[in-house]
């Protein structure tokens, strides 16, 4: 490889690890085939396929968010055809969101409505859309993709059946309180149910509540444990994936709420560091269309490194940051080709 070549690679961040969620289906490489067994996206399609309540157990930067793309995204194989997943945002909401199961209901039934409405997208937002569905068919085996997406609106797919979505979501929105948002959203769940399609809400952003020096927002993880996922499980049909942080795990809310689960999937860590990490960077160099071999990129001791940097306790997360930030040194330090000493001061950089 020669350096202007590397440069092409650090440039179009093929390695880069943050990605926006309409993107992570993409370049999500199942733990199911990482490790070879069908515990974590299979086990997951299933539950979500018998209706249930689901949590994605894992750290930060551990994967869930890919996940649940991943499952609900174009290439799912598994998930029923009948199923129509549904992101629904909450980190960034304010807290009484999902602290008041009434609050809740209603974010969802706006947030639905709006997926269903085109003209409150921008043109900018629509051309966004257009392009993840081209992308979705064209890495799809023979250029087929699942009707339905998650990320990507649901007028994408029928204009009669988004058409009545938004129809009673605007009734709520005109002349609904709190109070009734609960009604209205069982209202939305049987119009999915009489077109023979069942909803499932991806809460993915649900393990952010954290208790962080000068800030503790775990009362918020809490409430949303036990009265947003109650009401949900009680009142409303529909299945629900939640990304659960760890730290949650000890937390009364959590462990009251997680009785109204039907199942937890705990993020895995990889079984061959060496040999996961290398399928998951080749397969990022193919999405980003680069013919240029992962050898020709970083030799094996570097490879090497980077497993040695995961098995240390760092997730994949991390192993991409330090990824880039290698490609970075080496474009910078005009090398042809990544080695342990650039990976090693990555490394050290960003573990500082």
């Amino acid at each position: 490889m020669t350096h202007e070549q590397l440069r092409q690679v650090e440039a179009s961040r093929a390695f880069e690890a943050t990605r926006r969620f309409e993107e992570l289906a993409l370049y999500h490489v199942p733990f199911d085939q990482l490790n070879g067994d069908d515990r974590t996206e299979s086990t997951l399609a299933r539950l979500v396929g018998a209706g249930g309540r689901v949590a994605i157990i894992g750290p930060s930067g551990s994967g869930k968010s890919s996940i649940i793309a991943s499952v609900f995204g174009p290439f799912s194989e598994d998930l029923p055809v009948d199923i129509v997943p549904l992101r629904i945002p909450v980190a960034a909401t304010q807290d009484t969101t999902v602290t008041e199961p009434g609050e809740l209901a209603r974010h969802i039934v706006r947030y639905v409505t709006r997926w269903a409405s085109r003209e409150r997208f921008s043109t900018t937002e629509q051309e966004g859309f257009e392009r993840g569905l081209a992308e979705s068919t064209r890495r799809s085996a023979g250029g087929r993709s699942r009707v339905f997406q998650i990320g990507l609106p649901l007028w994408l797919v029928s204009a009669e059946f988004s058409r009545q979505v938004q129809s009673t979501g605007e009734e709520y929105e005109f002349h609904g309180s709190s109070t009734d948002a609960i009604e209205h959203l069982k209202r939305l769940v049987e119009l999915f149910a009489a077109h023979s399609l069942r909803p499932a809400l991806a809460f993915d952003d649900s393990d952010t509540w954290l208790r962080i020096p000068g800030l503790d927002r775990t009362e918020v993880a809490n409430s949303f444990f036990t009265r947003g996922l109650g009401m949900l499980s009680r009142e409303v049909d529909v299945s629900v994936v939640v990304a659960v942080h760890e730290e949650y795990l000890t937390l009364p809310g959590y462990v009251r709420g997680s009785q109204l689960l039907s199942g937890e999937v705990r993020v895995p860590r990889l079984i061959d560091a060496v040999d996961g990490i290398g399928t998951i960077l080749r397969d990022r160099l193919v999405i980003s269309e680069l013919s240029f071999a992962l050898d020709e990129i970083l030799e094996q001791d570097a490879i090497l490194a980077l497993a040695k940097h995961y098995e240390s306790g760092r997730s994949m997360r991390d192993v991409l940051r330090v990824a880039q930030r290698a490609l970075q040194h080496g474009v910078s330090d005009g090398v042809d080709r990544i080695a342990v000493p650039i990976v090693d001061q990555a490394s050290t950089e960003l573990s500082s």
